[in-house]
């Protein structure tokens, strides 16, 4: 958006530059105004996502109870995502109905599709274990894919300072010397 009202604002060929210097800084700048303690936070928790669906899977398969399920998960991710599953599985030991004990937690985009598949899950009566096999797998791609998307990011970034450091040399020891001979060859027939 900052592009492209400084090219509308600005107009011709120094708006165009102001847009895509803007295209440059502008996300830089916003991703630092977050801390880093929150970013390294939701890193983890989406490292740990697909653990804890296939966790959650392997011990609702095995006839596990949804409360000792998360418990179990929980002390074998570790944090951050056992401090999201304590309180659920606080209310459940208080007597709470697993329906009614996610219902009072709001989720990390992380694992919201979990927490979405354990939901439709106690509702309905139907196993879980499937449906979280399945996201499980699902967050592993959607991991694999962000990933691969910042690998190709890191190589486009590594090239602009090579560019700005063997471009201009180039030029100084390549095209100047031709340049100036042709120059001064013109210089000596006139």
């Amino acid at each position: 958006m900052a592009a492209v009202g400084l090219f509308v604002l600005l107009g011709g060929v120094v708006g165009a530059v102001a847009a895509l210097v803007a295209l440059v800084l502008v996300p830089r700048l916003v991703g630092r105004l977050e801390p880093r303690s929150v970013r390294q936070r939701r890193d983890r928790l989406t490292r740990q996502s697909a653990l804890l669906a296939d966790l959650l899977a392997a011990t609702l398969a095995s006839g596990a109870t949804a409360r000792d399920a998360l418990d179990v998960a929980a002390h074998a991710v570790g944090e951050p995502t056992a401090s999201f599953l304590a309180p659920v599985v606080g209310a459940i030991d208080l007597g709470a109905d697993p329906v009614e004990a996610w219902d009072g937690v709001d989720p990390p985009e992380a694992h919201r599709a979990i927490v979405d598949a354990l939901r439709r899950a106690h509702r309905s009566g139907a196993p879980a274990s499937g449906v979280l096999a399945r996201a499980a797998d699902d967050l592993r791609r959607e991991h694999r894919r962000e990933v691969e998307v910042a690998a190709r990011a890191a190589g486009v970034r590594a090239v602009a300072p090579l560019a700005a450091c063997f471009l201009p040399a180039f030029l100084l020891i390549g095209v100047v010397p031709v340049v100036a001979s042709l120059a001064s060859g013109l210089v000596g027939i006139l």
